[in-house]
């Protein structure tokens, strides 16, 4: 490897260094207050939201690699750009192929470590982070059994607990079912317990009131000695959980079996998904080289270079939207999977256009002599 490529491949990689760990914060956090939602609301410990924010990252990592491959190389390229560096690297003779390897060098990194975390790590956190969260969930005793705290247990469904014993025993309690908006009832109790046997679960409430809608404006009231509210419904899917596509290596998407097809996804969603675990890394090597040749392709300015960093975002964004875009078509038609390498066909059409313009220039224009 020549000095010259080393040394752009090592501002490119400083670069995308900084960007995922700028952009793994920021995408981290939308998908924390959803986990923090379902641990809270489960009753869990901190352990347990540390354990699935690291599960998520996998996936976290799906979204912040291609885009901090394309900014670490607007970054270092802008920069080396601005500083003239590049301009005397092409004075020097380097032509945009030659400029082009280092760069393509790095697109093929960041491509290999999507291949590794889409194949390898998604399928197993993904897997691990389902498992846990279906076990949280029918974990009854420390769902329901929180003191003072608003828990969610099902969508429209609130519970509110003054105190707890040793025993099990729960005290002031409140309970509100919203499940049906008009039909929703409000009970309160001194004191309740919870059973469960086998996929039933029940919430027994001793010594309490019940306030629901009635006719009109009014409101109906009923006290009751024992009340026994339905909780089943958080046991319905226990221990039966369909593997979602991105959890299968690519051999498996791409053949899926009778028993794959069995559940609620259909082949479309496996052809899909098998292809988009190909076609992702190939379009996140690209963005690097788009960066590259969007940046020569104006010339040298003393102005700056910010309309070429917005054109090579553009162009990259139309991309990743027609990658999605396909990649939707499929899931609902597997025979049209060739849709998905649209997008990487019209990125290297992009590219092919603008070498072939740059090698017909000897020096960048604007360039003093």
């Amino acid at each position: 490897m020549r000095r010259l490529d080393r040394y752009i491949l090592r501002q490119l990689i400083l670069a995308f260094g900084f960007f995922v760990l700028v952009f793994t914060g920021v995408v981290w956090l939308t998908q924390a207050v959803r986990l923090i939602d379902t641990v809270v609301a489960s009753g869990q410990t901190a352990r347990v939201f540390v354990e699935f924010a690291g599960l998520v990252l996998p996936q976290v990592f799906v979204i912040v690699l291609p885009l901090a491959a394309l900014g670490a190389a607007l970054h270092a390229l802008n920069r080396l750009y601005s500083d003239t560096e590049l301009v005397v690297m092409m004075s020097a003779g380097l032509g945009p192929l030659a400029l082009l390897r280092p760069v393509a060098m790095f697109g093929t990194g960041v491509a290999l470590l999507l291949v590794a975390d889409m194949n390898l790590l998604l399928p197993h956190s993904g897997r691990t982070l389902a498992e846990r969260s279906q076990a949280v969930r029918s974990d009854l005793a420390n769902a329901l059994i929180v003191e003072r705290q608003f828990l969610h247990p099902l969508s429209g469904l609130t519970l509110f607990i003054t105190d707890t014993s040793q025993a099990g025993e729960m005290a002031g309690i409140f309970l509100n079912d919203q499940r049906d908006p008009d039909q929703a009832v409000t009970y309160s109790a001194e004191r309740a317990l919870l059973v469960r046997e086998g996929n039933e679960a029940r919430l027994v409430m001793l010594d309490g009131i019940a306030l629901g809608p009635g006719a009109g404006d009014s409101l109906n009231t009923v006290t009751f000695n024992q009340f026994v509210f339905d909780l089943s419904e958080i046991l319905a899917n226990e221990g039966t959980r369909t593997p979602r596509p991105a959890e299968y290596p690519i051999p498996a998407l791409l053949s899926p079996t009778e028993e794959m097809l069995s559940g609620r996804f259909d082949r479309g969603d496996f052809i899909a998904e098998g292809h988009y675990k190909m076609a992702l890394p190939l379009l996140a090597m690209l963005y690097p080289m788009i960066a590259l040749v969007t940046l020569l392709a104006g010339g040298y300015r003393r102005s700056g270079f910010g309309r070429r960093v917005i054109a090579a975002i553009a162009v990259s964004v139309v991309l990743q939207v027609t990658l999605l875009m396909a990649r939707e078509r499929v899931g609902s038609q597997a025979e049209l999977w060739p849709l998905i390498y649209l997008a990487h066909v019209l990125g290297l059409a992009y590219l092919a256009a603008l070498l072939h313009w740059l090698s017909r220039e000897r020096r960048p224009r604007g360039l003093p002599a």
